[in-house]
Parts: C-alpha cells; sequence; structure tokens
C-alpha cells in the first residue's frame, strides 16, 4: 500500500491532469445535452490516455507540467469554442464547418457564452495550474525502470491501437453507395455520445481519410431516369408563368400571428384585426393564396436555400464550397433557361462573400447573375451591415432593385434572399419607424429590467417583429412593382422561411418549446414555419396541411408550372401530390414528421402519441427510399456527373418528356 501511495505521489501530475481533463469533457457532455456521462469515450478516452502515458516517460516533473497544462488549455478552449457553435446553432462540429468560418464571424452580432462550462472548467483548469505546479516545483524526481518504461511504451501502443480502431470504424462504415445504415445507428444525444473532443478528433479523421467513391455510373444514369413526376390537380396552372421565390430568413408565424395556446409569449396583448394592419401583406397572402400550415424546416440559410432550387443536397459537404462550379442541369435557374429562355437572378442584401454564393450561384446553379449589398448602394437602398453593423433592409434591396429583379421583356426566376430577420434580434436605429408604429398600437412595448425577468426576451421579440415589418413592406412593394409593370397576373410567388428563429432562443421562447424538458408539446412544431405561394391570375386558394418540408418546394413549383420532371433527383413532393415527403436535415443529422424527430429508429428523440407500429413501418420506408436517393445524389455531387455531355442530355431528356 505505501508504494502504491508514493508511486500517486510521484506522478500525482499526471493522474491529476487526468482527473481534471475527465470533469472538463463531463461537463462539456452536461451543458449541452444534460448528462454527466459519455456513452462511447472510447476515441477520446485514447487521446487521454496517450496524453497521460507519454508524461510518465518523462523523469521532470515540469516537462509533465507543461504537457499537461498545453493539453487542458487546449481542451478548455475548444469546448468553449464548439459549446458556443452548439448554443448558437443547434450543431455539433464538423471540419466542413470551418469553410464558414467567415460567413458565421460576418453576421454574428453576440458569443453565447455558456458560463456554466465557463466557470466550472475553468475553475478546474486554474485549479489543476495552481497545485500541479506547487508540486512540479516539491515532488521528489520520477525513477523509471526498466519495467514501468516497458509497461508505459505499451499503454502508449494501446492508446494508438485503441485510437486507430475508433479511427477505422469512424471512416469505413461510411459507404455512399449505401447509406440503409444511418438508419439503425444507435447514438447518444449531442456531445454525451462521443465527448467534444472525441467528435473533433473523429471528425479529424474523416476529413482526413474519407473518400467518396462515385461507383458505377451506368447505375447512377439509370437511376437519375428511372421514374419521371406525375402531375396532380394543379399541375399546369401557372404554365409558361414567371416565378419569383422568396427566402424569409427565420420567418415564423408568429412574427404576424396571435395564438396564445401555441405562441404563449407572442402577440398576447393585441387583436388579429390590428395585426392585419401591421402585417397587411403577409395577411393578404395568407387570407387569399396557397397556405402550407404544415410547412417545417430544420436547415441552416445556405442549405434551405440550395433545396429551394435544387430540390436535394449531398451529406457531409457544403456546396457552396466544396461544389461551388458542378454542372446542375436540374436546378429551378437551368430549367427555366433550357424550357423558356428565362432571365434568371439572384438577390441578397448581405455581404457578396456570404456563403460563396457570387461563385455558387452563377457557376452551379445556374443565375445568370448574383447581386449583394455591394452592388445595391443606390438611391433607395444604404448598405447598413457595412456603414453601421446592423442588418440591411428587404424593402429597400427591392426599391433598389426592382428592375433587375422583375424584367419585362423576357420570362425570368428571380431568387430573393432576405436578411432584415436575421438575428441576433439587437435594437437597431434603421427599424426606429417600425418601432414607432408598434408604439402607436401600443404592442410590444419597449422594457427595462423593472418589467419582470423576461424583458429581455421580451425586446428580442419587438425587435423580431420590427424587423418582420420590414419584410412585409418589402412585399408589399413587390406586389406594387409586380402590379405596375403587368406582370402580377402571370407570375408566381412563393415566400417560405428558411429556419426557425433559433437566434436567441426566440422560437423557443415564444413557442415555450425546449427540447430538454418539452412537457406535453410536439416538439417538432419548434420547425413549424411559414411557406405560402401567390399564383398570378388564377387566384388558387388552397390550404395544404399535410407535412411538408423545404424539400417540397422545387417540386411544387414545377408541378404548379407544367413541369415534368426525373423525381429520384429530388428528396420531396409536390404539396399537392397525396404524398407525404420525410425531412432529412443535412445541418443537424435528423429525420423528422410532424409526429417524429430521430436521429435513427434507435435513438428517436419525440414520438407523438399518435404513432404506432404502422406509423413507424412506413416512415421506415420512407426513411430508407430518401436515404437511397441521398447516396445516389452523393455520388453525383463528388464526379460532378452533369459535366459536359451528360449535361446535355439531360436538359434534352427533360424538354422530351416536357
Amino acid at each position: 500500500m505505501k508504494k502504491v501511495l508514493n508511486y500517486l505521489k510521484i506522478n500525482y501530475i499526471p493522474f491529476l491532469f487526468f482527473i481534471v481533463a475527465v470533469l472538463i469533457e463531463f461537463t462539456g457532455a452536461m451543458v449541452t445535452s444534460g448528462k454527466f456521462f459519455i456513452t462511447n469515450p472510447w476515441m477520446w478516452l485514447s487521446v487521454l490516455l496517450l496524453v497521460t502515458s507519454v508524461q510518465l516517460l518523462f523523469k521532470s516533473q515540469k516537462v509533465r507540467f507543461i504537457i499537461s497544462t498545453v493539453y487542458l488549455a487546449f481542451s478548455f478552449v475548444a469546448n468553449l469554442v464548439f459549446i458556443v457553435i452548439f448554443e448558437m446553432t443547434g450543431t455539433i462540429f464538423d471540419f466542413s464547418m470551418l469553410k464558414l468560418r467567415g460567413d458565421a464571424m460576418a453576421i454574428v452580432e453576440s458569443v453565447p457564452i455558456n458560463f456554466t462550462h465557463f466557470t466550472v472548467a475553468g475553475i478546474l483548469f486554474t485549479l489543476f495550474i495552481v497545485f500541479g505546479k506547487v508540486f512540479a516545483d516539491r515532488c521528489e524526481k520520477p525513477t523509471i525502470t526498466k519495467l514501468s518504461r516497458s509497461v508505459v511504451i505499451a499503454v502508449i501502443a494501446l492508446s494508438l491501437l485503441l485510437n486507430g480502431i475508433c479511427g477505422y470504424l469512424v471512416v469505413s462504415p461510411t459507404n455512399y453507395n449505401d447509406l440503409s445504415q444511418k438508419l439503425y445507428v444507435t447514438a447518444g444525444d449531442a456531445y454525451s455520445d462521443k465527448g467534444i473532443m472525441g467528435n473533433f478528433v473523429s471528425e479529424m479523421y474523416q476529413a482526413l481519410f474519407f473518400e467518396v467513391d462515385a461507383g458505377d455510373k451506368n447505375e447512377l444514369n439509370d437511376f437519375i431516369y428511372k421514374t419521371q413526376s406525375q402531375p396532380t390537380e394543379q399541375f399546369g396552372v401557372a404554365r409558361d408563368y414567371n416565378v419569383v421565390t422568396v427566402l424569409c430568413e427565420s420567418l415564423e408565424w408568429f412574427a404576424f400571428m396571435r395564438d396564445e395556446q401555441n405562441f404563449s409569449k407572442g402577440h398576447y396583448d393585441i387583436t388579429d384585426e390590428e395585426l392585419r394592419e401591421l402585417y397587411p401583406n403577409l395577411y393578404s397572402y395568407y387570407d387569399n393564396d396557397i397556405v402550407l400550415t404544415n410547412y417545417h424546416s430544420r436547415e441552416k440559410t445556405d442549405i434551405s436555400e440550395n433545396m429551394s432550387i435544387i430540390g436535394n443536397y449531398p451529406t457531409d459537404y457544403y456546396l457552396n464550397y466544396d461544389y461551388p462550379t458542378n454542372s446542375l442541369p436540374y436546378s429551378m435557374p437551368n430549367i427555366m433557361k433550357n424550357l423558356y429562355g428565362a432571365e434568371c437572378n439572384s438577390f441578397h442584401n448581405g455581404q457578396t462573400t456570404f456563403y460563396n454564393r457570387k461563385q455558387h450561384h452563377t457557376k452551379s446553379l445556374g443565375f445568370s447573375s448574383y447581386t449583394a449589398s455591394e452592388q445595391m448602394e443606390g438611391e433607395y437602398f444604404t448598405n447598413y451591415m457595412a456603414k453601421t453593423g446592423e442588418r440591411n433592409l428587404d424593402s429597400e434591396m427591392l426599391l433598389q432593385c426592382q428592375d433587375e429583379m422583375f424584367p419585362t421583356d423576357k420570362p425570368f426566376y428571380t431568387y430573393i434572399t432576405t436578411i432584415a430577420m436575421h438575428g441576433q434580434y439587437d435594437e437597431r436605429d434603421n427599424l426606429k419607424p417600425y418601432y414607432q408604429k408598434l408604439d402607436e398600437y401600443g404592442v410590444l412595448p419597449k422594457k427595462t429590467k423593472k418589467d419582470g425577468k423576461n424583458y429581455k426576451n421580451d425586446n428580442i421579440f419587438r425587435n423580431y417583429a420590427a424587423a418582420c415589418m420590414d419584410l412585409d413592406t418589402m412585399l408589399g412593394e413587390m406586389d406594387r412593382v409586380l402590379e405596375g409593370k403587368g406582370l402580377k397576373d402571370n407570375t408566381v410567388v412563393l415566400l417560405f422561411s428558411d429556419h426557425n428563429a433559433y437566434y436567441s432562443s426566440l422560437s423557443n421562447y415564444v413557442k415555450d418549446i425546449y427540447l430538454t424538458d418539452p412537457g406535453d408539446r410536439n416538439v417538432t412544431d419548434l420547425y413549424k414555419v411559414p411557406l405560402m405561394i401567390r399564383v398570378g391570375d388564377s387566384k388558387v386558394r388552397q390550404v395544404v396541411d399535410k407535412f411538408t418540408c423545404t424539400a417540397d418546394i422545387v417540386p411544387t413549383l414545377l408541378d404548379l408550372l407544367g413541369i415534368k420532371y426525373f423525381d429520384n433527383l429530388l428528396y420531396g413532393n409536390s404539396a399537392f401530390s397525396a404524398t407525404e415527403s420525410l425531412l432529412y436535415s443535412r445541418a443537424y443529422d435528423v429525420f423528422m414528421t410532424d409526429k417524429m424527430l430521430f436521429t435513427s429508429l434507435n435513438n428517436i428523440k419525440y414520438a407523438a402519441p399518435s404513432v404506432d407500429a404502422n406509423y413507424m413501418l412506413k416512415i421506415e420506408q420512407q426513411a430508407l427510399t430518401l436515404l437511397d436517393k441521398i447516396s445516389h445524389v452523393n455520388r453525383l455531387f463528388v464526379c460532378n456527373y452533369f459535366k459536359g455531355e451528360r449535361g446535355e442530355t439531360f436538359a434534352q431528356r427533360l424538354k422530351e418528356i416536357n
């Protein structure tokens, strides 16, 4: 016993390091998942065991202290960064995110530091520095015998072997020819599965060693052209119409609606009539046009944008950076140009560099031009983002770019991505006219600390509601311009939300839904957001209450336009068909319907009481069909399948079926 205690005393620093590292990692798992443990710790433990063992080879306590300090400092900072990413976006870190770092820093207004992790991990790290330094100076120099050295080297070898096995298991199961295994894996929640450092090392293996195999291109060709879409009752009601798609950043129903049951912290102190006066143009769509009341989105802006233009998205990669010049003849702009010779342009009142849109939209998606805020400055538009750091106004973008957006000499497909409603929802000078209007109606007054504990959240909602009023103004200006140019009667306008208002946890607050404690609420309602469609002079009025998602936008537009398509390329279905889609989120790696949320059938995060065995069987079949499509799309992107002759063949075959 005395020898054991003496051994522990002499090797105090490595063992203290091990304990502190474990506690820091467990703290990270707790703040992201509510669980103070890690279910699959082997990758992380192999690294920790390696660093601990290496220290035992050194006779100098100071060297051991330096090694421990460097690792703990890296672990502390890395955990802090990854937790910030998780709490801002809800996503676990993957190496592809590094391509988005410039975009993230350009749009962030405040960084939500998790003070639980910062405090606990900071105290642990500080205690190690203090007590580790003291004992580094006082502990006697370790004696390393041949036996102890051999044991340590054996442990190091074992750690490296375990790490290699874990790395192999991370990379080898990923088969882009068959993604069905994704549906049956067992995984924990957030960072409670592998831990933050374990996930980091796993992602490093994935980035360094994983390669996609395009597989048999003849089989890929057969799959693409295997089936054609089936027309619905609304097929062709907008034949030969122009198309305007408006991505409404973070638009929620509660932005302009009052529903005390579902939006308990929303517009509870104003009448429906008054809301119609504050948001007349959004209500014009809601009252008179096609409304998808059960539409959901669980993506990030760039992915929702791509899904609404091409109808699919690969896993593990970001299109705008990994495949910015791929040939995509099935994108909406390329289809519109191919069939109608349409003028296709994209507009976004954010910075040119956002998501590499300048290159991706023109080289891959098929837009003739991409116009960002730097090119918009003029009579009607002020680039607030460059001058004051505030979000630019959507209404000013419309006024400034109206002639380019809505040409009268040829058919057009115009894509508008807004930014006024982008978080974090701080007070803004350029929203003053809308604040004044809110105050005139006595709704959402600015709160101070004396108004109660929710005053900050109430002010966030006030800023958000004011920003939505600017979006409403933009829609009114667009309606006026289209009518003035004689284009309103032959133009389809589809407006949709890219995702919920997750910034500053606004959706959670207003809807009173929290994933860690949903109570009796359907957690998928957190991602139920607006999608509305105006079909020119046909005055189509329809309420679609089946489950729909972002993947349904392209098939729905093509259906309205009377364009048949090869549906194996698209993940969704027309909103007017009887078939419901299944949402798979590339950003969050989850499957979703309006009744379920799951990462796999072995990790169901939510299931409504109505979910039974028959429903589960239906969802399983839908998921397998969708994963088969995704596996083919992955291969399509990695080999740039439609480059050159194959792209020309697709364009010709599309003309043949239309």
